[in-house]
């Protein structure tokens, strides 16, 4: 769970919100800390990758003009005057957040369920009298 929980949070496509996000589902769900925290920052560059999808399906939900500043260009914006910028691109961060909410819940189920078999699968094959000698 620790490990699908922060993959989810660790995607969210609005900078500097993952980690805090992590950090009080990890608390409020008594997840592993550290494993979630790992997880999160392995999530960085992929949440990069991502940012632009989420904003392009936010887009389509609400049919809303593209968005046409590059990451890159927004990001000095954002990082010169944040408080600024949430007030000129709210519906931006609104829309990215729109594709991430309909993506999550199924990334979530997806990661579960695949590290849930692959751990199932390692603790059996490293338990006492599994047959694997080491």
């Amino acid at each position: 769970m620790a490990i699908a929980t922060s993959f989810t949070f660790g995607i969210f496509p609005i900078m500097g919100f993952s980690t805090p996000l992590n950090t009080l589902a990890a608390f409020l769900l008594r997840l592993n800390q550290p494993v979630v925290q790992v997880v999160n920052w392995i999530m960085g560059p992929l949440k990069l990758i991502l940012i632009i999808p989420f904003l392009r399906l936010g887009e389509w939900l609400f049919a809303a003009e593209p968005f046409s500043l590059s990451l890159t260009e927004f990001s000095k914006i954002f990082f010169n005057d944040w408080w600024g910028t949430t007030q000129e691109f709210a519906w931006t961060f609104v829309h990215a957040i729109s594709g991430w909410l309909v993506v999550a819940p199924l990334s979530y189920l997806i990661i579960y369920f695949a590290a849930k078999v692959l751990l199932s699968r390692r603790v059996v094959s490293t338990s006492p009298g599994s047959g694997s000698a080491r």
